[in-house]
């Protein structure tokens, strides 16, 4: 039969919807590559067993220096340092070294200043008390809380016993502070709307382990401490303290505890007058300033603040590894054994790494490199000894870079829609795909990565001028070294930017960096066939399946556009057909609930919805992959036309977290 014009662009698009489906069942052969390479010859490992090993042949098992780039990582880091702590290999032989910026300090005390300052004067004042949204506001509400801590025992007299209280106490007290300071300015900023979830989210954080009845209880006690914080502050602005204590006391009522409205009601008067009496009376002290000063390292905390904590607690551990901090002069120049040149230079993550590696215990052999809220494989260290070891028993070849897939899944239910979706096929991709990149390029990524440490030396450390100072690496190593790198079979949970700008950002600088590397690989080559080579296999990886990717994104809305213009025919195939057609699509939306289900076990469980309902509400937002599957090529597109009129990122840009 003769067919119009409309039916044959229906027809196309049928073929372009079954073309695409086939490159989707092309997952299912990267899976069976990478489970037979990689993930299936997985030794079993045992450090005991490992140990015995190496005394066997006379061999001394491999040094390694863990290294953590950490810039405006408050959030996150501490939990960082715990879990690579922990990791199953001798403690004696790896160190843990957390590099920070001294721009965050220096940003810090001119903060830290000025905030105390408006604080002290509002509270001498007595006028004009800042909210508790700012800094100032923020440093008042944290000495009141630390008054409301003070009084515990009052607290606990006026209840009697009481299991929450007992779970708070369980928690040191400035770690605790900043929780019911939290607590407390979150009462206020949103009357005790939507904290809950928050609050016991913390709570989870600082008491694992503890059921959810117990934790309710907790959160209880919690509340009881913040609220009459919370009523103490609204009656020095000037405010009905009384009638927010009766708002906010419906919470603790509703809670799950043994406590009675009036009860909470009582209590909450009689310690917020205390509080807001000893309040008034140390506006007369004159040691006012310090006692702002120490309170605003405790709730507006830098990174170095956290770290001196955290190495002062290591080193009065006897079973732990070396945890070690050191910061990145202001105006160090980024060259590996680089110097300081006396004015400001802009920071970026190879600098930060390139001083890092100045600093390393100089026995180590081996380096990794982890992002600020890395979760790796507890066994790494394991495989890597084990490798290393074989090789030296075998007298075979090690490869010098081991790169490990990186599931950002962890703070999944904090994301958005487009964001879990991308997260989700992320992972997939470092789980199935990146095996089979090592055919073709030298990927190195910036976590999760070990590298031979002299071979750093050899090639002169990382590049700090470019976006992806990772990638760049790989292909300096391949190119100056002939190192290629292999696929290292244990994971690393991280996070993905829960918002689409921030995951835009964030891709649109890997893309940009992408563009960068190839340019300098042209500029600095040699014209060499492996240059060449490695340049056709960058571009096919990169801009050919970005264009690709996108011109496929459109293709449904160019035909919905199409048909919605009566310019497709779809009657030209049987209704059967088209049945099968749509039966098709719906495959896609299956398979991302599978592989949620396979990466639910790198969620952060402290991050899940309490209740059910918002479970599933999270889950269902995984129905919206029809439209995300538009954005997932923009910020890759994007790149490519930014570079192609001069435009795009000059300057590398800290990845945003989410709060843990």
């Amino acid at each position: 039969m003769q067919l119009d014009t409309a039916a044959w662009v229906y027809l196309v698009a049928v073929g372009l919807h079954l073309l695409f489906f086939l490159l989707f069942v092309r997952l299912f052969w990267w899976k069976r590559y990478a489970d037979t390479r990689y993930w299936k010859r997985r030794p079993a490992l045992s450090l005991e067993r490992l140990i015995a090993r190496a005394r066997e042949h006379g061999q001394a098992l491999p040094r390694f220096s863990l290294i953590v780039p950490a810039r405006n990582e408050a959030d996150v880091i501490e939990r960082t340092v715990d879990h690579l702590a922990a990791l199953t290999y001798p403690k004696h032989l790896y160190e843990v070294l957390v590099v920070t910026d001294e721009k965050e300090a220096l940003a810090a005390d001119q903060c830290r200043a000025a905030a105390v300052a408006a604080a002290a004067r509002a509270l001498r004042s007595r006028a004009g008390l800042p909210g508790p949204e700012t800094q100032a506001g923020g440093l008042i509400m944290a000495l009141v809380a630390a008054m409301a801590l003070e009084g515990i025992a009052e607290v606990s007299r006026r209840l009697g016993p009481n299991e929450g209280l007992r779970y708070l106490r369980r928690i040191p007290a400035p770690l605790l502070r900043p929780i019911i300071w939290d607590a407390a300015c979150r009462l206020l900023r949103k009357g005790g709307r939507g904290t809950e979830h928050h609050l016991l989210r913390s709570l989870r954080n600082r008491l694992p382990g503890l059921g959810q009845e117990p934790l309710q209880r907790a959160y209880a006690a919690l509340l009881s401490l913040a609220i009459p914080c919370a009523v103490a502050f609204a009656s020095l602005r000037g405010e009905d303290g009384a009638a927010l204590g009766r708002r906010l006391a419906s919470l603790a009522a509703q809670a799950h505890h043994s406590l009675t409205r009036e009860l909470i009601l009582s209590l909450c008067a009689a310690l917020a007058a205390n509080l807001t009496g000893r309040l008034e009376a140390l506006a007369a002290d004159p040691h006012l300033e310090e006692r702002l000063a120490a309170a605003y390292r405790e709730v507006y905390p830098t990174t170095q603040d956290i770290m001196e904590r955290k190495v002062a607690e290591y080193a009065r551990r006897r079973s732990a590894p070396a945890v070690r901090h050191v910061v990145v002069p202001a105006d160090f120049d980024g060259e590996l054994g680089g110097r300081c040149l006396g004015v400001t230079v802009p920071s970026t993550k190879g600098r930060a790494l390139n001083w890092a590696l100045g600093c390393i215990d100089g026995r180590s052999t081996w380096c990794g490199f982890y992002d600020a809220e890395s979760r790796p494989d507890a066994r790494v260290l394991l495989y890597l000894a084990h490798r290393v070891l074989e090789a030296r028993v075998a007298g075979a070849a090690l490869p010098r870079i081991f790169q490990g897939p990186v599931f950002q899944v962890r703070n999944w239910y904090d994301m958005g829609a487009f964001c879990k979706l991308a997260s989700l096929f992320t992972a997939l991709s470092h789980e199935w795909h990146l095996p089979v990149v090592y055919r073709t390029i030298p990927f190195v990524g910036g976590t999760n990565v070990f590298v031979e440490t002299k071979l750093l030396f050899e090639i002169g450390g990382f590049d700090s001028s470019t976006l992806t100072e990772d990638l760049e690496l790989g292909t300096r190593a391949w190119l100056k070294a002939r190192a290629w790198p292999e696929y290292l079979p244990y994971p690393s949970s991280e996070q993905t930017p829960p918002t689409f700008m921030g995951f835009y950002r964030q891709r649109l600088r890997w893309a940009s960096g992408h563009i960068q590397v190839m340019r300098k690989i042209r500029a600095e080559g040699d014209g060499s066939p492996e240059q060449r080579r490695l340049l056709r296999s960058l571009w096919f990886k990169g801009q050919a399946q970005w264009i690709f990717y996108q011109a496929a994104t459109l293709v449904p809305l160019t035909v919905l556009v199409l048909w919605s213009m009566g310019l497709v025919d779809p009657t030209v195939l049987p209704p059967a057909w088209r049945y099968g057609l749509h039966m098709v699509s719906t495959v896609y939306i299956g398979f991302a609930i599978y592989i949620f289900l396979r990466y639910m076990r790198y969620v952060d469980p402290a991050s899940r919805p309490l209740m059910w309902l918002g479970q599933l509400g999270a889950v269902g937002q995984i129905l919206v992959l029809p439209l995300a599957g538009f954005l997932f090529p923009v910020p890759y597109f994007s790149a490519l036309v930014l570079a192609a009129v001069g435009k795009g990122p000059s300057h590398w840009v800290k990845t945003p977290r989410t709060r843990e």
